[in-house]
């Protein structure tokens, strides 16, 4: 059948071979542009137990589990954001830190939680730390706050269950920024 001089068959099998290349050509660039390359630096990472990347339609999300030869959760966290930062490049993606709480874990960071996101925008450090330390004590866990200049790291430990928070610091001079390009570092 003819359309205008043109085959509507060639047209349709013209039109679906676009398709096909142009999908195809999608997955290949993201394999070997991206995954591999995060395959070679995370997972031989010591401090990284496991992780999976999961491609939404605008961002890509990072989710990783620490090992327990990690550091802090700060350190960790800054040395995964470099790495994913090199192979990412200038590609928007959100780094996730995975937590498994316990209920004295999640009891402890409820307890504490208001003053964590007060310290967000008022930048009252020190009260976050002994607010944490007291409901660390309350609830039996070991509990840590790391701040730079980024972010506020929340780390708490029981019984071999552990909750990370990364909490992005927000500067009024500048709105909130996560790492990689990303809006919000996410940490749970």
């Amino acid at each position: 059948m003819q359309w205008h001089g043109l085959k509507l068959s060639i047209v349709c099998l013209a039109f679906v071979g676009g398709l096909a290349l142009a999908f195809g050509g999608q997955i290949v660039y993201k394999e070997f542009i991206f995954q591999q390359p995060l395959n070679k630096v995370l997972g031989g990472n010591q401090i990284v137990e496991d992780y999976t990347v999961v491609n939404n339609s605008s961002q890509s999300v990072v989710k990783v589990k620490l090992s327990k030869e990690a550091p802090d959760l700060m350190t960790s966290y800054q040395e995964i954001a470099q790495l994913t930062n090199e192979v990412m490049g200038k590609t928007p993606y959100v780094l996730e830190i995975e937590s498994e709480p316990n209920s004295a874990l999640e009891n402890a960071f409820f307890d504490s939680h208001y003053v964590i996101y007060q310290a967000q925008i008022a930048g009252n450090f020190p009260e976050v730390a002994s607010k944490v330390e007291e409901a660390s004590v309350k609830y039996g866990v070991d509990g840590k706050v790391f701040i730079d200049q980024n972010n506020i790291y929340i780390e708490m430990k029981n019984d071999g269950y552990s909750l990370n928070k990364v909490i992005p610091r927000q500067n009024l001079d500048k709105p909130v920024a996560g790492q990689g390009g990303g809006q919000v570092a996410k940490g749970n």
